[in-house]
């Protein structure tokens, strides 16, 4: 058996930089996607609020809620101490169904952005579709404090135009990961995903310190937006779809990557839309990364208000706290990837049997800790500690559900991810508005904990369909007719490839060993 054909000798591949390139722009996807959940905190006037409900019919519920301190359902903090009504003196008198409104517009394209940037990724190559998603994303976001100040109907359409040009990202990831990366490196390559955690920790934590400065909230989406055009110079100059068409790579590192890679068919094939909708394991994964994406989203998008209402952190406090569970995340990405890759490539456990534990750490042990969060009152270091806890528990999802997602249908990897994530990234919608109809005018302990214990049974049952329901094989649509016709023919020795004179290697067969 000859041997291993051999990688390049550098210590750094372009591969790496392929992968580096991607984590860094994923992380500034994240950056200016979440920037507001916390820069909304200081644009929204709530001293104005208050007083708009003081007059209101129900003035004296709505003051006690917030005045009382003996209340057991209200916490105590700076802003029920400092005065009666409390609040920031923003710029916009936007109550929370309005700012539930704002927050969930960026999803409204971000769902309607899946589908079409799955399908460009696979057809045109997702260097194209990345590169141009995170410049027309990161434009939108330099201009949304003058969408803010002229309209708040404009600021919605801008983040609902936010959300559709990143709309490809995530099946852009998939789609040059399925060509990039060696079969066995295929796990290391979800570190990719680490950038979503950095980009979190540093929006959250930065644009709490920027509403602090001079600048104000603004300069978060002024500094994230140019950050983000930045990014593009050195993606189109160093990134390609494929080893194949790039123009710089060591040969030497062409043929290991070509060699050790799942198969990919060169074709342009057309999506079998009939079997790929009617796939139970398609449905399957719908449906854990519904559950996955409504509590991540009930983090990134409503964890600042929490913190602000019902436990009362000024702005920076705010910002910093909000960042510590996605700080836990980032290593326990990094952890859980390496697991996943450990256990398979062991063989302790069949990938089956692998996706249902993986996966249901990472979503349904997440959710039992808002039980907890439920249950300890208004101590904030250990609400703080809980929510850390599942950051890292939620970081399995980095590497469970897109490996699986793969595994069913490397051919169709952009086009699977697109429709998985369409339905997915609906919670984000779904949850501000969820958010602002329990705590509108409740924001309490008690308004909140319904959230947390909706969040809790809607996990339960998703996962189960997810456990029936989910396959750790390539579905039989995956190849087209004609290659498995070819197949048949060779396993029947009509075509036997074996005796084709590039695969003979001193009068023996070339050894692609994995």
């Amino acid at each position: 058996m000859s041997p291993r054909i051999q990688d390049s000798t550098g210590c750094w591949k372009t591969r790496y930089t392929v992968a580096l390139l991607s984590l860094m722009g994923l992380a500034i996807s994240f950056m200016t996607r979440v920037n507001i959940s916390v820069a909304i905190v200081d644009m929204v006037n709530e001293t104005a609020l208050e007083e708009r409900a003081l007059s209101s019919s129900d003035a004296f519920h709505f003051g006690a809620a917030v005045s009382s301190r003996d209340d057991p359902d209200v916490c105590p903090g700076k802003l029920v101490l400092k005065n009666q009504a409390g609040g920031r003196n923003g710029e916009f008198a936007w109550d929370k169904q309005k700012q539930g409104e704002i927050l969930a517009a960026f999803y409204y394209g971000y769902a309607a952005g899946h589908i079409p940037g799955g399908l460009l990724a696979d057809r045109f190559g997702g260097r194209i579709v990345f590169g141009i998603g995170i410049f027309l994303s990161s434009l939108l976001t330099v201009l949304t404090p003058i969408s803010a100040w002229t309209d708040a109907y404009l600021l919605f359409a801008n983040r609902v135009g936010q959300g559709f040009t990143q709309g490809g990202i995530v099946p852009s990831i998939q789609t040059l990961t399925s060509r990039w990366a060696p079969d066995h490196e295929r796990s290391k390559f979800s570190v990719i995903f680490l950038g979503m955690y950095i980009g979190i920790i540093a929006s959250m934590a930065l644009t709490g310190a920027m509403c602090e400065m001079a600048g104000g909230w603004p300069l978060a989406f002024y500094s994230f937006g140019a950050v983000g055009l930045l990014w593009c110079v050195p993606w189109f100059l160093l990134v390609a779809d494929s080893p194949a068409k790039h123009p710089s790579i060591d040969p030497a590192e062409r043929c290991y990557i070509e060699a050790y890679i799942l198969p990919i068919n060169k074709k342009r094939l057309p999506v079998p839309w009939k079997s790929v909708l009617t796939t139970p394991a398609l449905w399957a994964l719908v449906a854990i990364m519904v559950t996955f994406d409504w509590t991540f989203y009930l983090y990134i998008s409503s964890l600042p208000l929490y913190l602000a209402s019902v436990l009362h952190f000024d702005m920076q406090s705010n910002g910093f706290l909000s960042a510590a569970p996605h700080v836990i995340s980032a290593g326990g990405s990094l952890f859980f990837g390496w697991l996943t890759d450990f256990v398979f490539r062991k063989g302790y456990i069949s990938k089956l049997h692998g996706f249902r534990i993986i996966n249901g750490m990472g979503t349904l042990v997440p959710t039992a800790t808002l039980i907890v969060v439920s249950q300890v009152g208004c101590n904030a270091s250990v609400i703080v500690a809980v929510l850390a806890i599942n950051g890292f528990l939620m970081s399995a999802n980095c590497s469970g559900p897109y490996m699986n997602m793969h595994v069913i249908a490397p051919n169709y990897s952009g086009t699977v991810v697109g429709i998985v994530n369409t339905f997915a990234n609906l919670s984000g919608i779904v949850v501000p508005y969820i958010v602002g109809a329990f705590t509108n005018t409740n924001q309490t302990r008690a308004g909140w904990n319904n959230v947390f214990y909706l969040t809790v049974a809607l996990s339960v049952v998703a996962y189960l369909v997810y456990a029936i329901f989910t396959s750790a094989e390539a579905q039989p649509w995956n190849d087209p007719p004609s290659e498995k016709t070819a197949e048949v023919k060779r396993q029947d020795g009509i075509d036997n490839v074996a005796f084709n004179s590039e695969n003979v290697h001193h009068g023996g067969l070339r050894s692609f060993d994995t």
